[in-house]
C-alpha cells in the first residue's frame, strides 16, 4: 500500500511538470501545418476572387495567406499578379521580387517581372527576364514570344528570327510561333517570307480574322495578287465579311491582274461608303487614269485636295485631267505644285514641259514608288515586284486601317 501510495504521488508530480520540450515541438509543428493548411485554403479563395476580378478582396485574402505562411513563393506570385492588375507597378515588383526569392527555380515570376518591366517601357530588363523564365521551363511558348516580342520592340529583328528558328520543334510548329515570324518579315519588308509564314500560322489553325487579314496585306506588298484574292474570297467566306480595308485591296488587285472593271467598281464603291477615305479616292484615282477615265480622275484629286491640300494625287490628277482637256495652263499650273520629290517617275518631265509629254501623261499612269505604311505602321520605300499578276497601279494605303 505504502508503494502504491508512492507511484500515485510521482504521477501526480509529473502532470504537474507541464509539457517537455519534445511536446512542445510538436504542438509548434502541428500549429504550423495548421496555418499552412488555412494559409493554402486562403490562396485557392484570393486566386477564385482575382479571376472573377474583385482585385480589393483579392489582395486581402492573399496577404492574410502570406500572414499565416510567409514562405511560399506562389502567394507572392499571386500578389504580384493582382498588383499588376491594379496597376500598383511598384508594389507588384516587390511581390514578383520575394516570389523569386522564395521559389528560385520557378519562372512564373520572371515573366511577369517581364511584363512589369514592359509595362515601364525597360524592354531590354523585360527581355532579361522573359529568357531567365525560358531557362527555367522550356515547355512553355509564352516564354519564347515574350522573349522574341521584346527583340522586336528593341528592333533587333534578327535576333527576334534566329531566337523563333532556333527553338524545339515542337515550337517551330506552334501557330503563334509562325504568326510571329511572319509579323517580323513583314515589318521588315520581306513580303514574300512574310506571307509564307503567315500562310503557315492559318494552317496550323490560327485562322482568326487578324492573321487572315495581315495575310492579305503581306501578299499584296509581295506583288502576289493572285493569292491576295483568294485569301480574300476565303477571309469573306469563313467572316461572312469583308471589312472596307480587305475591299480596298481587292480593287486594286482586280485592276493589278487585268480586270480593271471589276476592280474600279469595287473600288467606286468603297468611296461612296467611305466619302473622307483619302486612300480610296487614292486607289479609285490611279485606276481611271489607267483606264482612260479622265473625268473622274479630276474628280478625285478635286476630293483628295479638299479632303488635304497636302496630298501629292490632289493636283496630280486633276493637272493630267487638265492636260487631257487640252488646257494646258492649268495642267502646267497644277503638275508644277507636285513636289519633285514624291518618286513618281517621270513627273518631273511632264512638270516643266506637259506640252511635249502629252502621251505619257494622258495615255500612261506613272507607276507610283510613294512612301506606303506597311500594316505594322513602318514606313518603307520598295518597289512593286511582278508575280502572279500584272504591275500594280497603286501601293498599299498609307492610310490603311489594317492592324
Amino acid at each position: 500500500m505504502k508503494k502504491l501510495g508512492t507511484c500515485i504521488v510521482l504521477m501526480l508530480c509529473m502532470s504537474c511538470a507541464g509539457p517537455t520540450k519534445v511536446g512542445k515541438e510538436a504542438r509548434a509543428n502541428a500549429h504550423r501545418r495548421m496555418n499552412i493548411v488555412n494559409a493554402d485554403l486562403a490562396a485557392q479563395q484570393a486566386k477564385q476572387q482575382f479571376e472573377v476580378g474583385q482585385l480589393d478582396t483579392a489582395i486581402d485574402t492573399i496577404s492574410a495567406a502570406i500572414s499565416k505562411y510567409s514562405e511560399n513563393g506562389e502567394y507572392y506570385l499571386l500578389k504580384g499578379r493582382i498588383l499588376l492588375e491594379q496597376h500598383r507597378l511598384d508594389a507588384a515588383f516587390h511581390a514578383l521580387k520575394k516570389s523569386v526569392e522564395c521559389s528560385p527555380e520557378s519562372a512564373e515570376p520572371h515573366y511577369f517581372l517581364g511584363i512589369l518591366h514592359q509595362r515601364w517601357a525597360e524592354d531590354d530588363k523585360a527581355l532579361v527576364e522573359y529568357k531567365q523564365a525560358m531557362e527555367l521551363d522550356s515547355s512553355h511558348p509564352q516564354y519564347l514570344l515574350a522573349a522574341a516580342e521584346s527583340h522586336v520592340a528593341l528592333n533587333q529583328n534578327k535576333e527576334a528570327i534566329d531566337l523563333l528558328s532556333s527553338a524545339n520543334q515542337e515550337f517551330q510548329h506552334h501557330p503563334s510561333v509562325a504568326s510571329l515570324l511572319g509579323n517580323i518579315y513583314l515589318r521588315g519588308g520581306q513580303y514574300d517570307e512574310a506571307s509564307d509564314w503567315l500562310e503557315n500560322s492559318i494552317l496550323l489553325g490560327n485562322n482568326n480574322k487578324e492573321t487572315n487579314t495581315v495575310l492579305a496585306h503581306a501578299q499584296f506588298e509581295a506583288g502576289r495578287y493572285g493569292d491576295c484574292l483568294s485569301s480574300l474570297i476565303t477571309f469573306e467566306e469563313v467572316h461572312n465579311e469583308l471589312p472596307i480595308s480587305l475591299r480596298k485591296l481587292r480593287g486594286k488587285c482586280l485592276a493589278a491582274t487585268g480586270q480593271i472593271i471589276e476592280g474600279r467598281d469595287v473600288c467606286l464603291k468603297v468611296t461612296r461608303e467611305t466619302p473622307e477615305d483619302i486612300g480610296a479616292w487614292r486607289d479609285l484615282g490611279y485606276i481611271s487614269w489607267q483606264m482612260g477615265d479622265y473625268k473622274r480622275l479630276g474628280q478625285c484629286g478635286k476630293n483628295i485636295t479638299q479632303l488635304d491640300s497636302s496630298i501629292t494625287e490632289g493636283p496630280l490628277f486633276m493637272g493630267i485631267s487638265a492636260l487631257h482637256s487640252g488646257d494646258k495652263t492649268l495642267a502646267r499650273k497644277l503638275l508644277s505644285s507636285v513636289a519633285s520629290d514624291n518618286a513618281i517617275e517621270g513627273l518631273d518631265s511632264l512638270r516643266h514641259s506637259p506640252t511635249k509629254n502629252t502621251k505619257l501623261g494622258v495615255e500612261t499612269p506613272f507607276t507610283p514608288n510613294m512612301q506606303a505604311k506597311t500594316v505594322e505602321g513602318e514606313g518603307e520605300l520598295h518597289s512593286k515586284k511582278e508575280k502572279h499578276g500584272a504591275k500594280p497601279i497603286v501601293s498599299a494605303d498609307s492610310d490603311s486601317d489594317a492592324p
